[in-house]
């Protein structure tokens, strides 16, 4: 008989990655070697009966630990087999990426995972991308995003199932994340899976670890449960988030025209809103105008605002790199701005 533990993680991957999947037959497993993905796609595997789904095992070589990449590569490549599944290894050169981007290591590395998972997800017909996420990945998540300053849309953290980032059309499920890493060490114990160990995961240079093993243990000198009572902050600011963006998208249809191109808002009727509803109505435009990965940053929202509650009668004001503000007196429409013709 299998310890409730097993069986608990076990139920929750199962009942994810069907929800995950909707009509789909294949689902993409993300596994670096480690605890937290051997214990994902373990979980997966030993429930394909239940959930009916086929599993393709996808790796990332991000080329940063010379030999021990190469190895946990082979790791992966030879579990896949073990167990009788497709394995895609690709190998990138994420420092060379991270100089090209101008942009850290780190952002690079989830760059170059998400869209080579993207890949594998659509060459094998899937709709969803599991991942191994878990309950400390989220209070570090959270932890990260205080630190460099964020609102309450940013305290919603990951969710159980959201879309892929960099590819909307994709879904990224995570059913450990209400799981901690002791939990997950655990589950591997007792079914005697003997995951990599990455040790650039002990490294203070990223700023992830740097909360992991300094920021969390500090905070948790005050507060022994900090990191369930960050998971239940995420949890609460998400529901609230949904009902914001719900009373957004009724407003809008109350006050604005909205078209496929350009959305016009009632200038009085927005200043008489409360600030929260105007950011949100501001935020959901952008959506509805040009997708949910161009979400404006708080400082351009905060502008816009400015002046349009001023007396301002005339202007146009940036909120992303594309979608522009024309201002009159009575009314401001949103639009996206005009690609320039290529030579």
């Amino acid at each position: 008989m299998l310890p409730n533990h097993v069986s608990e993680i076990r139920r929750a991957v199962a009942s994810l990655l069907r929800q995950a999947s909707s009509d789909a037959k294949t689902v993409v497993l993300a596994v670096s070697g480690g605890a937290d993905s051997l214990c994902l796609a373990d979980a997966a595997l030993a429930t394909r009966e239940r959930t009916g789904l086929q599993v393709v095992v996808a790796h990332l070589d991000h080329s940063l630990r010379s030999e021990a990449s190469q190895q946990d590569a082979e790791f992966v490549r030879a579990y896949a087999e073990q167990h009788g599944v497709l394995c895609a290894v690709e190998r990138a050169d994420v420092l060379g990426l991270a100089a090209q981007m101008r942009c850290s290591v780190e952002l690079a590395a989830r760059r170059a995972r998400y869209a080579f998972l993207a890949r594998v997800a659509r060459k094998h017909g899937a709709r969803a991308v599991a991942l191994a996420h878990h309950a400390d990945d989220q209070a570090e998540t959270l932890l990260l995003r205080l630190l460099r300053g964020t609102g309450s849309l940013g305290l919603r953290g990951m969710r159980p199932l959201s879309p892929l980032p960099g590819a909307t059309d994709l879904s990224a499920a995570r059913p450990l994340l209400r799981f901690t890493r002791a939990q997950i060490e655990r589950y591997c114990q007792a079914c005697g899976l003997q995951p990599r160990h990455d040790a650039s995961n002990q490294s203070l240079d990223y700023r992830r670890n740097q909360v992991r093993h300094e920021v969390l243990p500090f905070l948790e000198r005050y507060n022994p449960n900090l990191r369930a009572t960050l998971a239940r902050l995420a949890d609460i600011a998400a529901d609230e988030a949904e009902f914001v963006k719900q009373a957004a998208q009724q407003t809008l249809a109350q006050i604005a025209q909205v078209g496929a191109e350009a959305i016009t808002v009632d200038r009085m009727a927005w200043r008489a809103l409360h600030a929260a509803l105007q950011r949100a109505v501001l935020r959901q435009a952008v959506e509805w105008l040009h997708g949910s990965a161009y979400s404006p940053p708080y400082a351009a929202i905060e502008e816009a605002r400015e002046v349009l509650n001023s007396s301002a009668g005339a202007g146009e004001i940036a909120l992303t790199r594309s979608v522009r503000i024309k201002v009159s007196w009575r009314m401001f429409t949103l639009h996206v701005k005009a690609e320039p013709a290529s030579l």
